[in-house]
């Protein structure tokens, strides 16, 4: 099986390049073949056409889906820490041959934009809500249907079916036990500004770029959605920014939250965190984690794989969806990389501290107004409110 793995655009561009090259392995002294008839070329395509549709809907002994053994490009920004040499190897088994391309979430959403109209991926999965509700905006996504999309929460599918969701991942305010008390601790986020208590206590990141504050402010600025406010929002909203900023402490370049929070001679007693990310930090600062569940839900993070638009493997792709979003895939993956899935058939297979996130409620997000404006929500905030 052809195992490709990019982890750059240079290297992806230099994978294209070959691919449109050719990449002959004949020797330059092989002989040319024999012309071939239109007949021949005919009776060939339609016994390759026969042979691949024997089976598209042949599973395995456990009733995964098989693949074909067609080639699918594979895009994400899910791929680090093992998981890509994990899925080519695991893929091969069922009959799939992956090459395999990753980058950051952001590099991915542009590459696809970027293709539109010569797509190379067939396939794309991780990113966020905000960069799928883009993308789908876009139309870089095609809709479909996986066998298994009846077993994901209400809420974390595309209800119009472009993108369903595979992992969860939710997006917390967290102390330490050590130093704060649960009494004493903040309720929700809008505690930090509007309780004297916390002023000056809480970390806030002076970067907007990354995935989690971008999900922070979108659960905090979507409960104030006005369709004639600035941006969407209500001018309530744009003063509880300002109060967030002003009365928060920046984080320091470099330093964890965590190297804040479980200092008793530093001010911040909070800050935002990843729940994938919390188990690794207790261990490293000894720190005890809890963190604060507000009455209208936590924001999640949610990973989603879809097919892209114009792929000329979009049967493979089908079933390859199929395949990875299944309860056996996935709780495969929970037990090698300790996620959270969203397949609510896979979740026994999750550790312990990911199945007590899964019962953590979702906080409502209308993530289509969030990925209208979520760039220019940062350039504001930027420009006006961010000391």
């Amino acid at each position: 099986m052809k195992k490709v793995l990019a982890t750059t655009l240079t290297v992806m561009m230099a994978l294209n390049l070959a691919a449109c090259s050719g990449g002959s392995s004949a020797p330059e002294t092989t002989a040319a073949p024999a012309a071939t008839t239109a007949a021949e070329t005919k009776a060939a395509e339609t016994a390759a056409a026969d042979k691949e549709a024997e089976t598209p809907a042949a599973e395995s002994g456990d009733g995964l889906v098989q693949g074909t053994g067609t080639t699918l490009t594979v895009y994400t920004n899910s791929g680090s820490d093992g998981r890509g040499e994990w899925l080519v190897e695991r893929a091969a088994k069922d009959g799939f041959d992956i090459q395999f391309i990753e980058a950051g979430g952001a590099e991915i959403q542009n590459r696809l934009l970027a293709e539109k109209n010569a797509p190379i991926a067939d396939v794309v999965y991780g990113l966020n809500s905000i960069m799928w509700e883009s993308l789908k905006a876009e139309d870089i996504l095609i809709p479909y249907t996986p066998v298994w999309a009846d077993e994901i929460p209400e809420g974390l599918n595309d209800p119009e079916g472009y993108y369903h969701a595979i992992v969860k991942q939710a997006i917390l305010l967290v102390y330490d036990e050590n130093q704060t008390a649960p009494e004493d601790a903040p309720k929700d986020w809008l505690d930090l500004w509007t309780n004297e208590a916390f002023d000056g206590k809480y970390e806030y990141l002076t970067s907007l770029s990354g995935g989690t504050v971008r999900n922070v402010l979108a659960g905090i600025l979507t409960r104030y959605a006005d369709p004639n406010g600035e941006l969407g929002v209500s001018a309530e909203g744009w003063e509880q920014i300002a109060q967030y900023y002003q009365h928060g402490v920046p984080a320091e370049e470099g330093m964890d939250v965590y190297a804040q929070i479980s200092d008793p001679a530093k001010p911040v007693i909070c800050g935002q965190m990843w729940s994938s990310g919390i188990e690794t930090r207790d261990e490293q600062y000894g720190t005890k984690t809890n963190y604060v569940v507000p009455e209208v839900g936590v924001p999640y993070a949610v990973e989603a794989i879809s097919i892209v638009n114009g792929t000329k493997n979009e049967e493979e792709a089908q079933r390859f969806v199929d395949w990875f979003g299944s309860a056996q895939i996935q709780g495969e993956w929970a037990q090698e990389f300790s996620t959270l899935p969203a397949n609510k058939n896979a979740v026994d297979k999750a550790n312990e501290f990911n199945q007590k996130i899964a019962t953590l409620p979702a906080q409502d997000i209308d993530w289509g107004l969030v990925a209208e404006n979520i760039d220019a929500w940062c350039e504001t905030i930027e420009l006006n409110y961010m000391q």
